[in-house]
């Protein structure tokens, strides 16, 4: 395992061992879990981007007016469905 030290703002550091004594847990270890997340939320998002792309490349893409079109059916159903439970 590698150690890693960050300086933090005061307020930041107050707060993050506030949780800490909240959840049982340690600042460190709340630390390590929100880099894992944030990791985790980066590589979901490069996969999502190559996967647009590969779509894109491949011509499965949709126009600004056939998005627009399912939207706004979209939107006339949900109101017809809320003037309905009325």
């Amino acid at each position: 395992m590698v150690r890693i030290s960050v300086d933090l703002p005061e307020e930041l550091a107050r707060r993050l061992h506030l949780v800490a004594g909240e959840t049982q847990s340690t600042p460190e270890a709340l630390l390590r879990e929100a880099a894992e997340a944030m990791l985790a939320d980066r590589d979901a998002l490069a996969r999502s981007i190559a996967r647009g792309r590969a779509d894109a490349d491949a011509g499965r893409v949709a126009s600004h007016d056939e998005v627009m079109a399912e939207l706004d059916a979209w939107v006339e159903d949900l109101e017809a469905r809320q003037r309905a439970a009325s």
